[in-house]
């Protein structure tokens, strides 16, 4: 076909000029260039993050139910022995950590260690919530107002550095009331994309039945509880609900499933990803009109070019198609560099902030055709000028 050589010559015509005129090949590749790695890496980021965030949610359960005591007319709030029979209560929960948060005044050995959280516990807390033991044990069912504590990573250290040694049994200082180390904890990295935080560094965990009789007016902050394997989040959710107000009819409690909260992340990640995208859309556009500008030019220099090529029997379609597949081949190439330039921006960026690195093979495939679009698109008005152009007019130089 005829077609076929043409757009050959046509290609090694566009090759030759975009060599010949280097330096403002270069600049249309720059805007190219910067447009389609500002769209990879913002997009690629924005995938990294969801990935992210979901992960932190997989590391303590996608099944996790999390109940708060709100307030309400029943100022006892709930029962630490309704609490604790919750698993039992309902087919749906597996298994509920109830927890009594208070603050308090750390010391050893008469200095002061420092200020931190209380967390009256129970056993189930450590497996519900995943909190790494480093050595001894923790709380147990058997611990019934007995004054044993599992301290944090944290208060561990100012332990020795008030040279303590090991911190295992111990005797800790909270308030004015002496406990016994009987555990301590690795180091916890917190999971601030959860609806309840453990802040298990600096916390010190007793016993709930000890909480309560040191300090009676505080009442159950939060419930995590985990539900049954194949238990949709919705009917667990809602057996809490009713179980609760059963006994508690004064109450006002919040129910949040971390399916719940997935959901809505992964909407708010949506936007934040068309945002993200709309953001290096424009730099593309942007880039796209500074090889418009560049290819106007090229028109401009190039009348006598063109005149003669009219004159020597070459169409108006010959010559818009010379010149888009001189804009689309620019555009190409630009798009090229700049999904290497966006994959490398992405890559620096995960390595420093310890992020997975992940490629968006959607926005590279994304960027390449929009690049290719692009150079279709803002080449054509200069083309169809150039195809527009009056032999005779180009020839005489007006």
């Amino acid at each position: 076909m005829r077609i076929f050589p043409i757009l050959a010559s046509n290609g090694r015509e566009a090759a030759g000029s975009l060599r010949r005129n280097r330096l403002r090949t270069l600049l249309g590749l720059v805007g190219v260039m910067i447009g389609v790695s500002s769209v990879i890496a913002l997009v690629s980021l924005g995938e990294i993050a969801r990935y992210e965030a979901r992960k932190q949610f997989e590391s303590l359960g996608t099944d996790l139910v999390v109940i708060r005591y709100n307030g309400g007319s029943d100022v006892e709030g709930i029962a630490i022995e309704d609490a604790l029979r919750l698993a039992d209560s309902l087919p749906s929960i597996a298994e509920a950590a109830p927890r009594i948060t208070g603050r308090g005044t750390f010391r050893f050995g008469g200095k002061e260690l420092g200020q931190g959280s209380v967390n009256g516990i129970a056993r189930s807390f450590a497996s519900v919530s995943k909190l790494p033991l480093r050595e001894g044990r923790f709380i147990s069912d058997l611990d019934i107002n007995q004054y044993f504590c599992v301290i944090g990573h944290q208060i561990a250290e100012w332990m020795r550095m008030e040279g303590g040694g090991d911190p295992l049994g111990r005797l800790v200082e909270i308030d004015e009331v002496l406990f016994t180390v009987v555990g301590v904890l690795d180091h916890y990295e917190e999971s601030y994309g959860l609806p309840v935080q453990i802040g298990a560094n600096e916390s010190i965990f007793i016993p709930i039945t000890t909480a309560r009789r040191i300090n009676s007016n505080e009442p159950i902050d939060v419930i995590i509880a985990v539900s049954t394997p194949g238990t949709d989040h919705k009917v667990a959710a809602d057996d809490v609900s009713t179980y609760l107000h059963s006994r508690s009819p004064g109450s006002d409690f919040g129910i949040t499933t971390a399916k719940e909260l997935i959901a809505q992340m992964e909407r708010q990640m949506e936007i934040f990803a068309l945002l993200l995208s709309a953001v290096g859309g424009i730099s593309l556009v942007v880039g796209g009109i500074g090889v418009m500008n560049i290819m106007l030019v090229s028109v401009a220099e190039r009348r006598v070019e063109i005149a003669i090529r009219r004159a020597l029997g070459a169409r108006r379609r010959d010559i818009r198609s010379q010149f888009l597949i001189e804009s689309i081949m620019l555009t190409s190439a630009g798009g090229v560099l700049g999904t290497v330039l966006g994959l490398t921006a992405t890559w620096a960026i995960s390595h420093f902030t310890g992020w997975g690195f992940l490629i968006s093979w959607f926005s590279v495939a994304g960027g390449l055709g929009t690049a290719a679009t692009v150079g279709l698109f803002f080449g054509f008005q200069p083309a169809h000028q150039a195809a527009r152009l009056d032999p005779i007019a180009g020839l005489q130089g007006n």
